[in-house]
C-alpha cells in the first residue's frame, strides 16, 4: 500500500526495511496482509484486511501541539468486518452479514453494537465529523450523532430512519465534516446538514435539516459522492468530475481558491477517465482509468504527495515510486492522510472484473422471479416469502428494478422521464400468477408497501413504484379479477396521499408512455371501478372516490398532451345503468350545497369523464323529467299560425313565464286541438331553418355560408332575440330534438366556459385561420409582411391594441396578434349578444347537467351527426302484423331507389329531423303500421303519413311498387308543408 501526509509510515506494523519513498514524499509500505479498505479522520485511523480483521490506530496530540500517531491496536470481535468508516475519534465498522460495530477511539479499542440496528442488515456506514450515516440492504438510511446542523438526530446516538428518502433506490451515502449525502441508482444527489461553504451544492449557503435533491447534479451520471470536511467531490460514469464547496486550500481543483456553491466541472482533468475519488480533510484525489493518481488542495502535511510543487488548486500527479509492480487498486483520503491500495499483476485483471465503482450490483429480478415459481418444497417455500417480501415490500427494492438500461438512459429520469422500461414488466409479472402462493405473498408485500409509503419522499425517483404497480394491477386482473380489487383500492389511497407535484410527475411520466400503454392503465382502473358499479347497492365510500380520482389524474394528463398524441376520450368512458344515474342524480341534488368534497358521498356526475355519451345523455334527460314533474301546470303550450312561425314563437316566448321553459313542450298549429304533441319537432325544424338562415339575416355567415355566428353589432330589440335564440335552444336539447344549428364548435366550447382557440377560426373561416396559423409560422422578420393589430372583422375596422395605434405584428409579438384576433372574433365583438344568448340557453337548461358533456358532445347532441346507417334502421323497423310480406318488400325495394337525399328527407319525414341523433340509427326505430281508411276509398289515393315524436309510418297498402313510389316521394317534398 502507498501512504504520504500526515505521519504516513507510523502506526503500520510492516516488514523489516519496507519501505519505498519518493521525493514527493510517497511511501510504498510493504504489509505483511493485504488492506481491502481504509479510513481515516481527524485523530483516528482504521483499516481491514483481507481476512476481515479490523485495526485502529490512534494519532495523540501532545501538550505542545505535536500529533504522533500511536500502534496499530486489533479490534476484537465475532464477526468479520467488511468495511470501515472514521469520524474525528470514532470508528464505525460494517460486518460481512450487516451488522453495524461501533468504536470510541477515545476510550477503548472494543466495538459496541449499535443495538436500533442489530436487526436491520446494514451495507453501507459513512462518518461525518461527529455523525454517522448508514444505508440498510433494504435500501434506508439511518443518521445518529451530533447534529448541530441538520446532519443527523440532534445530540444521540440513537439511529433515526430519514423517512424522506425511504422509496428511492439508494446505492451508495456519504458523510464529510457536518454534511451528509444519498446517491440513487440513476444518479440523483440528496445532500443535507451544513452549507456555509456551498458544499452541498445547492447555490446557495443556507443549511439543510432535511435531505435536498442537488438539481445541478441531475442528468450528469452521477456514480460516486466523496466528502471533504466542507467540500463534496462527484464522479460521473463518462469519469468526469465536479466539486463544490470551500476551495479554501484549492481542494475544488478549479486553480482558484475561492467557494463553490454549485458544482463545477474540474476542467484540468478534461481528457482523462476519472475512475476513482476520494475526500481528505481539506484535499482531493482522484485516480484515473491509467492508474494515475492527481491530488490538489492542502498539503501542509505533504498529504498530495507533490513534494516542493507549489500549485495545490489544480490537479497535479502524486509522485508514487516508479520501481513498484504492484498496480493500483484503489484510492482513499481522510483527515490529513492520503492512501492507495494496489494489487500484484497476476491478479490486476481478476480484481478489476469484480470491483464496482458503486459497489452496487443489480439483481435480476426476472431470475429471482423464476426461481420463485420453479420451486416449491417446503424449505425453499420459506426463503421465497422471505425473499419476496423484502423486493415487494420495499419501494426502494421496487423503484431500482426494470430500469431503462440501454444507452444509460435511466440516468435521464426527471419529472418528464421515469427512466423505466414497461417492456421488461409485464412479462415478468406475468410469471407471478403462475403459483398462488406466489402471487398472495406479492399482493400481501405491495399492501404492506403501501401503508408505510411516505407521501413526502424527496426525489421523482420513489414514484416509479405507481407505473410499475399499474402493471401488476394489470396482469392480476387478467388472471385473478376479484383479487386485484383491494390491491387496486390500497393503490388509489396511497396515490390520495400523494403531493400535486408527485401527482403531477406520475401523470407526466404515464403521458409520455406509448398509447397502448396508456389504454391499458386507464383499463386497470376502469376494470376496478366497473366492479364497484355493478354490485347493487353501490358502495358510495372514499374508496370508490379514490379510483375515480386516479382515472381524473389520467384524464388530466392525457388532457395535457398535443392533440394527436392523446389516447381518445372515450377511453375513460364506462356505461352506467339507468338505475344508479337516478340514484346519483338524487343525491348530487342534494348534496350540491356541500362544498367540502372530502365529505360528499360518491357522486358520479363530479366526474363526468368517465360517464359514456349515452349516460350523459341519459342523465340530462332523467333530471328533465325530474324537473316536470314538479311542475304544477303539465306543459309549456304554444299557438301558432304556420304563416307567421318565427313571428309568433317570438312573441309568445317573450311573454311567457320562464317557470314554464321546463315544461314538456307542446305546440298547436292554426288553432288545431288534435294530436298536439307531435308538433314539436316539426317546429324546431321549420323554425330553425327559417330563422339560421341567410334571408333572416339575424346572423352572420362565413365566407362559403355553411357556418352562422353572431353579428357584432346589435341592438338592444336584436338582443332579446338573441336571448329568445338561446331558449329556443335550449327547449330542443330539453324536448330531446335535433336541430339545424350550423354555428362552429367556439359556441359550445363558449357554453361550457371552454376559450376558443386557432382551431376554430380554422373551421369557422379556413382563409382566415390559414393566414394567422401562416403569422405563427413565419420565421422571417415579419415587418416584410407589413402587418399591423388592424383587422377587418364583419366588415368593420377593428384596432386590436387601441392603447398603441398602428401596433406592428412582429416576431416577438405575432401570438399576441393572433389571439388577440382570435378572441375579438369570438369574444369581444359578441360579448353582449352572446351573454343574452347563454342566458336564454341556461333559462331551460339545467347548467350543470349541460355541463357534463364535452363541447363536441354538447354540439353533436343538439345538431346530430351526418352519419347514416340505413342498414340499421331497416334492422330496427317494427311492422304492424297487418301489412303483409309483399308490402314490405316493396317499401324497401322503394326506399333502397332513393337517392341519398330523398332518404334522409324520408328520416326527417319520420322523426322531425334530417340528422341522425349522436348515439346513431340505433335511436330511431320505425314502426310501420297499416293505415286505416274510410269504407268505398281506395289506398292508392292516400298518401303515408307519420307521427315525428314515435317515428311511426302509417303506410297504405298500395297495389303496386311504382304507385307506392310516387306516393312517398311526394310526401316527402318539404313545400307541402306540416302534416
Amino acid at each position: 500500500m502507498f501512504s504520504w501526509g500526515e505521519d504516513c509510515e507510523q502506526g503500520f506494523r510492516l516488514r523489516d526495511g519496507s519501505t519505498i519513498s519518493t521525493s514527493g514524499g510517497v511511501h510504498f509500505l510493504n504489509l505483511s496482509f493485504d488492506i481491502t479498505d481504509v479510513s481515516a479522520g481527524h485523530n483516528v485511523l482504521a483499516f481491514v484486511k483481507s481476512n476481515g480483521d479490523a485495526s485502529i490506530i490512534r494519532t495523540n496530540e501532545s501538550t505542545d501541539g505535536i500529533r504522533v500517531r500511536g500502534k496499530q491496536k486489533f479490534v476484537k470481535c465475532k464477526e468479520k468486518i467488511q468495511a470501515v468508516s472514521c469520524g474525528d475519534d470514532m470508528v464505525t465498522l460494517l460486518s460481512e452479514r450487516g451488522q453495524v460495530l461501533c468504536v470510541d477511539a477515545t476510550r477503548t479499542y472494543i466495538p459496541r453494537p449499535l443495538e436500533a440496528l442489530c436487526k436491520i442488515p446494514v451495507s453501507q456506514v459513512a462518518c461525518g465529523s461527529q455523525h454517522s450515516v448508514a444505508l440498510t440492504k433494504d435500501g434506508q438510511v439511518y443518521t445518529w450523532g451530533k447534529d448541530s446542523r441538520g446532519q443527523g438526530p440532534a445530540g444521540t446516538n440513537s439511529p433515526q430512519h430519514l423517512r424522506s428518502l425511504s422509496a428511492l433506490p439508494l446505492v451508495q451515502i456519504a458523510a464529510g465534516g457536518e454534511q451528509s449525502f444519498a446517491l440513487s441508482v440513476s444518479g440523483g444527489v440528496f445532500g443535507w446538514g451544513r452549507n456555509h461553504c456551498g458544499q452541498l451544492g445547492l447555490g446557495d449557503t443556507t443549511d439543510r435539516h432535511a435531505p435536498t435533491p442537488v438539481h445541478y447534479l441531475n442528468s450528469k451520471k452521477t456514480i460516486h459522492i466523496s466528502c471533504g470536511k466542507n467540500h463534496t467531490a462527484i464522479l460521473t460514469k463518462t469519469g468526469a468530475v465536479f466539486t463544490f464547496g470551500s476551495g479554501q486550500y484549492g481542494q475544488l481543483g478549479h486553480n482558484s481558491f475561492r467557494d463553490e456553491l454549485r458544482p463545477r466541472l474540474v476542467a484540468e482533468l478534461w481528457g482523462a477517465k476519472v475512475t476513482k475519488t476520494a475526500c481528505g480533510r481539506h484535499h482531493t484525489l482522484v485516480m484515473t482509468d491509467s492508474k494515475r493518481v492527481y491530488s490538489f488542495g492542502c498539503g501542509t502535511q505533504g498529504q498530495l504527495g507533490h513534494g516542493e510543487e507549489s500549485h495545490p488548486s489544480v490537479p497535479l500527479p502524486v509522485q508514487l515510486p516508479q520501481d513498484t509492480t504492484p498496480i493500483l487498486r484503489n484510492i482513499y483520503a481522510g483527515g490529513n492522510c492520503s492512501f492507495a491500495t494496489c494489487t500484484p499483476v497476476q491478479e490486476a485483471d481478476e480484481k478489476s472484473n469484480t470491483d464496482s465503482v458503486n459497489n452496487v450490483k443489480q439483481h435480476s429480478i426476472e431470475d429471482m422471479i423464476d426461481k420463485w415459481v420453479s420451486k416449491c418444497d417446503l424449505k425453499s417455500s420459506k426463503k421465497i416469502k422471505k425473499e419476496i417480501h423484502r423486493t415487494f415490500s420495499s419501494a426502494s427494492c421496487m423503484n431500482r428494478v426494470f430500469l431503462d438500461q440501454s444507452k444509460d438512459k435511466h440516468f435521464q429520469t426527471s419529472p418528464k422521464y421515469s427512466g423505466l422500461n414497461l417492456s421488461l414488466v409485464q412479462p415478468a409479472f406475468e410469471k407471478l400468477v403462475k403459483k398462488d402462493y406466489v402471487l398472495a405473498e406479492v399482493e400481501a408485500a405491495v399492501l404492506h408497501l403501501l401503508l408505510s409509503f411516505d407521501e413526502n419522499s424527496v426525489g421523482v425517483e420513489g414514484l416509479r413504484i405507481f407505473l410499475l404497480l399499474n402493471e401488476l394491477l394489470h396482469v392480476i386482473q387478467r388472471h385473478k379479477l376479484l383479487l386485484s380489487m383491494k390491491l387496486a383500492e390500497a393503490v388509489a389511497a396511497a396515490m390520495q396521499r400523494l403531493s400535486a407535484e408527485s401527482l403531477q410527475v406520475i401523470g407526466d411520466w404515464w403521458a409520455s408512455l406509448s398509447s397502448s400503454t396508456m389504454v391499458r392503465h386507464v383499463k386497470v382502473w376502469k376494470q376496478a371501478l366497473s366492479l364497484i358499479l355493478s354490485n347493487e347497492p353501490v358502495s358510495r365510500n372514499s374508496r370508490v372516490r379514490n379510483l375515480l380520482l386516479v382515472l381524473q389524474y389520467m384524464y388530466n394528463a392525457n388532457n395535457r398532451i398535443a392533440g394527436r398524441q392523446r389516447i381518445p376520450e372515450k377511453t375513460f368512458c364506462l356505461g352506467i345503468s339507468e338505475t344508479f344515474l337516478c340514484e346519483d342524480l338524487q343525491n348530487w341534488h342534494s348534496m350540491s350545497k356541500i362544498k367540502d368534497m372530502d365529505h360528499q358521498p360518491l357522486i358520479l356526475f363530479n366526474f363526468p369523464f368517465v360517464m359514456d355519451l349515452k349516460s350523459k345523455i341519459m342523465a340530462f334527460h332523467i333530471n328533465a323529467i325530474c324537473t316536470q314533474v314538479t311542475q304544477e301546470n303539465p306543459y309549456f303550450e304554444l299557438k301558432l299560425k304556420r304563416a307567421s312561425l318565427l313571428e309568433g314563437t317570438f312573441k309568445q316566448l317573450a311573454s311567457a313565464d320562464h317557470n314554464a321553459f321546463k315544461k314538456p313542450l307542446v305546440v298547436y298549429f292554426d288553432e288545431d286541438p288534435k294530436l298536439t304533441e307531435v308538433y314539436k319537432r316539426d317546429l324546431f325544424h321549420h323554425l330553425f331553418l327559417e330563422m339560421v338562415s341567410t334571408k333572416a339575416r339575424m346572423f352572420m355567415f362565413n365566407d362559403s355560408e355553411t357556418l352562422a355566428w353572431f353579428p357584432s353589432t346589435a341592438t338592444e330589440e336584436d338582443k332579446t332575440k338573441f336571448f329568445l335564440v338561446g331558449v329556443l335552444c335550449g327547449l330542443a336539447l330539453y324536448n330531446n330534438s335535433v336541430i339545424h344549428f350550423p354555428f362552429p364548435l367556439a359556441l359550445f366550447k363558449k357554453l361550457l366556459d371552454v376559450e376558443p382557440t386557432l382551431e376554430d377560426m380554422v373551421e369557422f373561416s379556413p382563409s382566415v385561420g390559414k393566414s394567422l396559423q401562416y403569422v405563427l409560422d413565419y420565421e422571417d422578420d415579419l415587418e416584410n409582411l407589413d402587418m399591423c393589430f388592424l383587422i377587418n372583422w364583419n366588415e368593420t375596422d377593428i384596432d386590436l391594441d387601441p392603447r398603441n395605434p398602428g401596433k406592428a405584428v412582429t416576431g416577438q409579438n405575432k401570438k399576441e396578434f393572433v389571439d388577440a384576433y382570435v378572441s375579438h372574433a369570438f369574444n369581444t365583438s359578441v360579448e353582449s349578444v352572446f351573454q343574452e344568448f347563454k342566458r336564454g340557453f341556461f333559462q331551460v337548461c339545467d347548467r350543470d347537467l349541460v355541463k357534463l358533456f364535452r363541447p363536441e358532445e354538447l354540439q353533436l347532441v343538439l345538431v346530430g351527426q351526418d352519419v347514416y346507417d340505413w342498414a340499421k334502421l331497416k334492422q330496427n323497423t317494427v311492422w304492424d302484423l297487418r301489412v303483409g310480406y309483399p308490402t314490405r318488400q316493396m317499401f324497401w325495394e322503394v326506399f333502397d331507389e332513393l337517392t341519398e337525399d330523398q332518404r334522409k328527407d324520408f328520416l326527417w319525414f319520420l322523426t322531425g329531423f334530417r340528422r341522425v341523433p349522436i348515439l346513431g340509427m340505433d335511436q330511431v326505430q320505425m314502426k310501420v303500421q297499416f293505415m286505416q281508411i274510410q269504407g268505398g276509398q281506395h289506398y292508392d289515393q292516400h298518401f303515408p303519413s307519420s307521427l315525428t315524436c314515435y317515428s311511426i309510418l302509417d303506410l297504405p297498402l298500395y297495389s303496386s311498387k311504382e304507385i307506392m313510389r310516387d306516393r312517398l316521394t311526394e310526401a316527402l317534398i318539404t313545400e307541402r308543408g306540416f302534416l
